[in-house]
């Protein structure tokens, strides 16, 4: 099963999805920022693998780096590892594409990470942060997750992002809203076509 947050990135990934030909068994979830919109059905041992967006935490790690997590952990948890064959399979895809992807842990956050939190989970080692993925580990299911960085400590947006309709009205955050209007679906595209990649190869 394929879970990705936002409506923006449901699309893509399911536009890159079918671009690629029919891929049998492979469902594609809404799961809501913060798994909102998500309740993992009783007992399910099937793959969960979120796609889409996330924040980089290194400094060298850019807008647009593709990252596949090799772990994930909440804020206050231990890591949890990701399932060795996806994560295989994703690096296949990516890498299919002629992109080199970060392999490293990533942190589910409550909100964004932003300025001194990302210094924080940087040194703790961790690559990306997203709003997600640890939060499916108690299913047990098999994980996996691959995310396009893009805001990162060279291209930071503001912590008020984390409402993003407030954010949308608040004339501080217009260049933001601007720069974040054109990266979001290309960022948001390429995560879909590096999964889609992957299940194809796979």
């Amino acid at each position: 099963m394929l879970l990705a947050p936002t409506r923006l990135e449901w699309l893509a990934l399911r536009r890159c999805l079918a671009a690629n030909g029919p891929a049998p068994g492979i469902e594609v979830i809404r799961c809501g920022v913060g798994m909102r919109r998500y309740q993992p059905p009783s007992g399910t041992r099937s793959a969960l693998i979120t796609c889409g967006l996330a924040g980089g935490l290194r400094p060298e790690l850019i807008p647009g780096t593709v990252v596949v997590a090799s772990s994930v952990a909440m804020e206050d948890g231990e890591p949890v590892g990701c399932d060795p064959a996806w994560v295989g399979t994703l690096i296949a895809g990516v890498r299919s594409l002629g992109i080199e992807p970060v392999v490293g842990p990533m942190v589910t956050v409550r909100r964004l990470a932003v300025g001194p939190e990302r210094v924080v989970w940087a040194a703790r080692g961790f690559a990306a942060a997203d709003m997600e993925t640890a939060l499916i580990a108690p299913t047990g299911a098999p994980l996996g997750s691959l995310r396009v960085i893009l805001d990162a400590p060279s291209r930071e947006v503001s912590a008020g992002w984390s409402s993003p309709r407030r954010a949308g009205v608040d004339p501080r955050r217009w260049s933001e809203m601007a720069w974040l209007a054109r990266r979001a679906p290309a960022y948001a595209l390429l995560a879909g076509r590096c999964l889609a990649a992957g299940l194809a190869v796979r």
